[in-house]
């Protein structure tokens, strides 16, 4: 499942369970939306599992951010999300909390 949320000039897309490729389209129209934001943070708490297809649609959320001058936080991802995302060298380029 994927839900937005906006408050002070942040958007959260909220990510909950296995996000698999049949929920690609559904973040990407998420992250879109909320790359106007300016500061966007991918809320990972709920989630279990990313897609490489799903991580694919946070690089581009980033990179649509960071042109704009705005940046993509990834919070509350268990440890073995956040060790699979500094694995992929993915904490170079966006926040990881």
């Amino acid at each position: 499942m994927i839900r937005t949320s906006a408050k002070e000039g942040r958007t959260t897309v909220l990510l909950e369970g296995n996000i698999g490729v049949e929920d690609v389209d559904p973040l990407q129209k998420a992250l879109s939306t909320a790359a106007g934001a300016g500061t966007v943070e991918a809320d990972l708490s709920g989630c279990n599992s990313l897609s490489s297809s799903a991580i694919g649609a946070l690089i581009a959320c980033h990179n649509t951010l960071r042109a704009n001058g705005g940046k993509l936080r990834i919070r509350g991802a268990s440890e073995d999300m956040r060790r699979l995302l500094r694995l992929m060298g993915l904490d170079r380029h966006f926040e990881i909390a």
